[in-house]
């Protein structure tokens, strides 16, 4: 069960890579279940359908951030994203990462096939039925980075934000800080980037290189859709805020001029 006070969310993430195909869907979601007494997830994100360095999230696929993912000028069910398999698998996600675990929509695909997409996290549930605006595009962007596996593979992985939805509080069965991640994939040139490239970044935790996972940082990965805008060294530590006391050592509230930031963790000897 969410909670406003404190949630911090395992995820067992897989493939989010440019270009792959989805895994498998049920009726647009994939399986839920419980554990640790928080909120657990298996993961099938394969795609995160027509996203590209060149081609941001919200410029064409359907999905318009300035109405609400319940909405039919927030997600269309005659082209883009509702239209295939791996673009309806990237709608279950956005829909993970922005509502409470309480919200469900229901969109139908152009043959009238109705699909329901549960929340989860609940990072910005004003996308429901109202616009997704800039802080709402960078929460929503960190969270579906955060998705990234390149090798497809399962891993279990543990989440902390700013966000109260999920908060600081950590897990003594992931004890590695793996990363942060923080951008905005909906649109192009985001706090003055390039204005025609997608800001999408990483930074490296503590113990990036620690317990490595194939498809994760530390790993080697190939095809991410990320950067480390981090010269010197690569770590977190180069650019970003940590967490407010008592939770310094948790997280970072802001890197590199971005404020919304999920870090995420690892368990050991995976």
């Amino acid at each position: 069960m969410l909670s406003r006070q404190r949630l911090a969310v395992p995820l067992t993430f897989v493939s989010l890579a440019l270009g792959l195909v989805g895994c498998a869907e049920m009726n647009g979601v994939d399986d839920v279940e419980e554990t640790h007494s928080m909120l657990a997830t298996t993961n099938g994100l394969g795609t995160i359908n027509g996203l590209s360095s060149t081609n941001g999230l919200g410029t064409i696929n359907g999905l318009g951030t300035a109405n609400g993912l319940g909405t039919i000028n927030g997600l269309s069910s005659t082209n883009g994203l509702m239209t295939t398999d791996p673009g309806r698998t990237t709608v279950a996600y956005l829909v993970r990462c922005a509502l409470p675990a309480t919200v469900s929509i229901v969109k139908k695909d152009q043959n009238g096939t109705s699909y329901t997409f549960t929340g989860e996290a609940g990072l910005a549930p004003q996308w429901q039925y109202g616009a997704c605006e800039a802080d709402c595009q960078e929460t929503i962007s960190a969270c579906m980075l955060a998705h990234i596996n390149t090798a497809g593979v399962h891993i279990p992985l543990w989440m902390v934000a700013q966000n109260p939805s999920v908060g600081w509080t950590l897990s003594a069965q992931y004890p590695n800080q793996e990363g942060s991640f923080f951008g905005n994939i909906f649109t192009l040139g985001s706090h003055g980037g390039d204005p025609t490239k997608v800001q999408a970044f990483y930074c490296d935790g503590i113990a990036y290189n620690k317990d490595v996972v194939p498809g994760r940082i530390g790993a080697n990965q190939v095809g991410a859709p990320y950067t480390d805008p981090f010269t010197k060294t690569g770590y977190c530590t180069d650019g970003c805020t940590a967490a407010d006391n008592p939770y310094a050592s948790s997280g970072f509230k802001a890197c590199n001029g971005w404020n919304h930031v999920i870090t995420i963790w690892r368990q050991a000897g995976n």
